[in-house]
């Protein structure tokens, strides 16, 4: 009698452990809690959001006054045609890098931000973003090829470009030509000859070069005048950029002094946005690109402004759906027409861009051939970005920048 008990005692363990597996039971593991960082498969985020269900999306930009309320403007059309509620924020330039790197560690991001295209590879590689195109093909018309690099990673694009805005060589014509030197440098030689020129003046303090050190795409520029690049510089510029550091004028900011400088001749050449040159240009100055037509390379000095999905992006699909109808071609060439940023799109370029629009370089050079473009992005933008600062501020000596420069790349 005592084993039969012990039969139906197991009997009735057996019994309830089986009816707390059961599939009715649902145990709920949500705490409103993130990762910092989401693992990089995107098949996993196929599905997330509702989009047709989404009352609002939350975007966060850095950019002039003017360009955000034209934003805003075009935003405000997607909503009415869309119903979807656009929440646009905007950050001051000096603090955006800060902020989206905090907000994308501690996973408290908008649905979209805005970023330097030279940042996306970087922020893919460590999980901070989603494939844009894995919610539908990639918005708008096809970018151009020289910023494809930028946004492709591991199969997907992570990115969609706003706009662009390449870096040009100003110069005063006559300045220059009271120092016996026709034209802007073209080659090593031709800067060294300014350079020699420049340091025989007696008793006057005049500099060769003005740049930004909050980016490198100053520095691109000069050293793209000169036949290199930044990713693979030649011993001899590296050399030359640490002889000639004595005659730079360097800046952490954007300075309305430099105008004053070249006109007066207290300032060879600035390397500059062509958005400032665009609003402070005048007819005593020339704005140059850094290549010429016969060059064969792609314009490397260009910045870009982006937008990207954060990993915790909340409706990736109708976040996609926005970044579609803002870069389409209509709205570039509106707001290329409202703010004077040039647009992202290809197609724009090829068919001609509104002859109201006036810009100092041959905007074919934009145009590059896709065979002649790396076949994937290293990433190692910010690590580069510090070893030229750190190279034109004298913290970097030439040997030193090299390896800088390789150790990113890898």
């Amino acid at each position: 009698m005592l084993r039969r008990r012990n039969y139906w005692l197991l009997f009735a363990i057996l019994l309830l452990s089986l009816t707390s597996l059961s599939p009715s039971m649902e145990l709920d593991t949500s705490d409103d809690t993130y990762p910092l960082k989401q693992p990089l498969n995107p098949s996993e985020h196929s599905e997330s959001g509702d989009k047709d269900n989404v009352e609002s999306l939350s975007i966060r930009v850095s950019m002039s006054k003017e360009e955000f309320n034209e934003l805003e403007r075009i935003s405000n059309n997607y909503s009415l045609s869309s119903g979807t509620r656009v929440i646009l924020s905007n950050v001051d330039s000096a603090e955006a890098n800060e902020i989206l790197q905090q907000d994308l560690t501690i996973g408290r991001s908008p649905d979209i931000i805005m970023t330097d295209g030279r940042s996306i590879t970087d922020l893919a590689t460590q999980g901070y973003l989603l494939p844009v195109d894995i919610y539908q093909s990639v918005p708008g018309s096809a970018p151009l090829t020289t910023l494809i690099p930028q946004m492709q990673w591991n199969g997907y694009d992570w990115g969609v470009p706003l706009d662009i805005d390449p870096y040009v060589l100003v110069y005063s014509p006559k300045r220059l030509a009271e120092l016996g030197i026709t034209g802007l440098p073209r080659s090593l030689e031709q800067w060294n000859e300014l350079l020699k020129v420049i340091r025989e003046q007696p008793n006057k303090q005049r500099y060769l070069l003005a740049m930004d050190t909050r980016n490198p795409y100053g520095y691109s520029a000069v050293l793209e005048s000169m036949g290199g690049n930044l990713e693979s510089i030649s011993p001899a510029l590296l050399e030359w950029t640490q002889y000639a550091g004595n005659y730079f004028f360097l800046t952490s900011r954007t300075n309305t002094d430099l105008w004053d400088m070249l006109q007066d001749g207290k300032l060879a050449v600035a390397a500059l946005p062509l958005s400032e040159w665009q609003k402070h240009g005048n007819s005593t100055l020339s704005a140059e690109a850094p290549l010429t037509a016969s060059s064969g390379s792609g314009y490397e000095a260009i910045y870009s402004r982006f937008f990207a999905l954060p990993a915790q992006s909340g409706n990736p699909e109708a976040a996609v759906n926005w970044l579609s109808y803002v870069t389409s071609s209509t709205e570039q060439l509106d707001w290329l027409e409202n703010t004077g940023r040039l647009p992202a799109l290809d197609e724009l370029y090829r068919t001609g861009l509104p002859e109201s629009v006036k810009i100092p370089f041959d905007t074919r050079l934009l145009l590059v051939d896709e065979t002649n473009l790396e076949s994937k992005s290293t990433g190692g933008w910010t690590a580069l970005s510090l070893a030229v600062t750190q190279l034109l501020t004298g913290k970097l000596d030439p040997a030193g920048y090299a390896a800088a420069a390789a150790q990113a790349s890898e």
